[in-house]
């Protein structure tokens, strides 16, 4: 079957993957209302340890955890395109693939969600705000010594609910993330699991945003002009 009437997308399995497949999905039925586009779940080694308590430096930051199952898929002809949040992406391209189009970006601050009142201000001196990432404990350390800043993994809600159960003060997220899956972080707080939290969008001046964060990014494989003629129509 030919491009023009069946496209395979590739994606992890995540809540947040998912929808954003699906925003991809909406724009290509918009472009081709009579294309067929399939989903095709694929786990990734980032996937895999997300559940885990492992040591930030033995595997945090490091690109391509999350991107490099589904670039193989990609180019064993699996799916014709994979869709990636650009922000997991390796700075230097695989051979034979090609970024050749992005949907609109989405915001792209960090944001930190709270038990209490929203703002960093509000989190108390000596308090506890968790993530992952590597720049965004830095840039927390910097603004806020005083916090003690423990590893977080998992996808969005995991994180959340992490929040709810441990004696966190808080946790710094993407706002596209959380609006992505629905959560509208203008209004100062969301509700998760029947409790309310505070949400305050981060300063771009204090909380530099990961290069390519709120950018849904689209692959494929650089021999692939029938698919890339396609994805010019987005």
């Amino acid at each position: 079957m030919r491009v023009s009437d069946r496209i395979v997308l590739g994606t992890r399995g995540s809540e947040l993957a998912r929808a954003q497949t699906q925003l991809v999905e909406s724009a290509l039925r918009n472009a081709a209302p009579d294309l067929l586009v399939e989903v095709k779940i694929i786990s990734t080694r980032g996937d895999e340890k997300s559940g885990r308590e492992e040591p930030v430096d033995q595997w945090a930051g490091r690109k391509g955890l999350f991107t490099s199952a589904i670039e193989r898929a990609l180019l064993d002809g699996k799916i014709h395109v994979a869709v990636h949040s650009a922000k997991d992406l390796p700075s230097d391209a695989r051979a034979g693939l090609k970024i050749v189009t992005a949907l609109p970006r989405a915001a792209v601050e960090d944001v930190l969600v709270t038990k209490g009142d929203a703002g960093l201000e509000s989190v108390r001196l000596g308090g506890t705000v968790a993530t992952g990432s590597v720049r965004r404990q830095n840039q927390l350390r910097w603004v806020r010594p005083d916090l003690n800043v423990p590893e977080l993994r998992g996808n969005v809600p995991t994180r959340l609910r992490k929040l709810k159960e441990n004696a966190w003060d808080g946790v710094i997220l993407a706002r596209a993330g959380l609006e992505r899956l629905g959560f509208d972080c203008a209004r100062g707080q969301i509700s998760f699991d029947g409790e309310t939290l505070g949400v305050a969008v981060l300063s771009r001046a204090e909380f530099l945003p990961a290069g390519g964060q709120g950018i849904i990014a689209l692959q494929v494989r650089a021999d692939d002009g029938e698919t890339r003629a396609m994805l010019d129509k987005l």
